[in-house]
């Protein structure tokens, strides 16, 4: 790069450059105020000859590289003509970086200008390592900003804009833990706020989990000879028909080798959260009265009643764990949070159990913890102590999962459900949400309640 002394040049020959990563320039109207009165006081730089709309070169004219707010402000202010430092053979690569580095001192930059900025510099054959030693930044950032770039980027400005969303680099990390770009890119676009984005994310996170997983036992299975149920039996989990032979949940690890299964074993999965290998049931030696094959579909509606209760408690105790571990963001202590903490845990009935933490924390009962490890049980009662006075009261909300939203009868129990759903709303303070079939079964709509008489 050679430069060239400083020179006058008139504003209507400056351009802005059409790979500034600062796309908005923000309100310049003190910096005109301040040009207006004082004039400019820092040099721009610029490169020689200029790329039109149209994205082609032209000899005439000069580029900026730094000073694009500067240049701008004068314009407002009628300035005519701008003191620029020309600088010959600058390569595209190094247009660019100057460009990023100017802007990330001042913290002008938006994720998306920076995580394109840095996309541009990639496109244009720097490393990532290469990108880090230019822009000052470690090669874990420059990764991360990538991943950024990534992702639709009108979807992410729109965000962005958003003051409602208030959208942070750490939400953005937890969409970038979904492998699949479009899976984020519709999270990106559903979420409502920032911390539903992490929610959604999170629970984007585990169904690509189960993906994997049923990839992994459909391999076992084959190695196994053992074949796919017939279309129908995922809904069958509770209606007689099957044996369950053993069974696994799909978000945990999934088992290296499999035990031999007798023949004719098939495999289902149901509700999308436990795989099982089954056999047809032996058949009914007599046949049914009306009373008995009414009790049995009062009995199978139950069982997967209490599986769907089971499935939403568990999304509750895993959100309440991440308010804990402050994996979701924490919400300001004020009046207006500890009402709502009061009126739920008066409304949910929470119980104050220390058994009920002890499940929480590790998915044990208290006497088993207790005194089969008691090494971890040592660690639990620290992890009890360390807890704020706010966060063992939503702790303690984990004793909702007693609740039963159904009578003997499988029909809609409305105060047991009234006090799960006090729960639900307080934890949607904090970005939780339920899904369409959850909200059937809170509500009372869904067809495995049945009629009262």
């Amino acid at each position: 790069m050679n430069d060239k002394e400083i020179v006058k040049i008139a504003v209507e020959n400056i351009y802005r450059h059409p790979d500034n990563p600062r796309k908005d320039l923000g309100d310049l109207s003190e910096l005109s105020e301040s040009i207006k009165k004082k004039g400019i006081m820092q040099n721009l730089t610029v490169i020689p000859g200029h790329w039109d709309e149209k994205l082609e070169w032209h000899e005439e004219g000069y580029t900026l590289i730094i000073g694009h707010r500067r240049c701008a402000a004068a314009k407002l202010v009628g300035v005519k003509e701008l003191p620029c430092r020309v600088v010959d053979d600058m390569s595209k690569n190094d247009q660019v970086s100057i460009m990023l580095e100017e802007n990330m001192q001042r913290s002008d930059l938006t994720i998306s200008e920076q995580a394109s900025g840095f996309q541009m510099m990639l496109d244009l054959g720097d490393r990532e390592d290469q990108i880090a030693e230019k822009t000052g930044l470690s090669k874990t950032t420059i990764r991360h900003r990538l991943n950024i770039a990534k992702l639709n980027q009108k979807e992410l400005q729109k965000k962005e804009k958003d003051e409602n969303f208030q959208l942070s680099l750490k939400d953005l990390y937890e969409l970038e833990k979904i492998k699949d770009v479009r899976t984020r890119d519709k999270v990106l676009k559903a979420a409502t706020d920032s911390r539903d984005l992490v929610w959604k994310a999170k629970q984007a996170v585990t169904e690509e989990i189960k993906a994997r997983n049923k990839k992994l036992f459909d391999e076992l299975f084959k190695k196994a000879g053992i074949k796919k149920a017939p279309d129908g039996a995922e809904n069958e989990r509770y209606s007689g028909k099957w044996d369950i032979l053993q069974s696994w949940q799909l978000d945990k690890e999934v088992p290296k080798s499999l035990k031999k299964f007798k023949e004719g074993a098939l495999w289902v999965v149901f509700w999308n959260n436990e795989i099982a290998v089954i056999a047809p049931a032996q058949k009914q030696k007599r046949e049914l009265s009306e009373y008995e094959i009414k009790e049995k579909e009062k009995s199978k509606a139950k069982k997967e009643l209490k599986q769907r209760h089971k499935a939403l408690y568990a999304e509750i105790d895993r959100f309440i764990m991440g308010i804990i571990t402050k994996e979701i963001a924490p919400l300001k202590e004020d009046v207006k949070l500890y009402k709502a903490l009061t009126l739920a845990v008066i409304k949910g009935k929470v119980d104050y159990y220390r058994a009920d933490l002890v499940n929480l924390y590790s998915g044990k009962n208290l006497y088993e913890l207790e005194n089969e490890e008691p090494d971890k049980y040592k660690k639990f009662l620290e992890w009890e102590k360390s807890l704020s006075p706010l966060h063992l009261a939503i702790a303690h909300m984990t004793s909702i999962k007693k609740c039963e939203m159904y009578n003997y009868n499988v029909e809609y129990n409305q105060e047991n459900a009234g006090e799960v759903k006090a729960i639900v709303d307080f934890l949607a303070m904090y970005g939780f949400s339920v899904s369409e079939e959850e909200k059937r079964v809170l509500d009372g709509t869904h067809e495995l309640y049945q009629k009262k008489v």
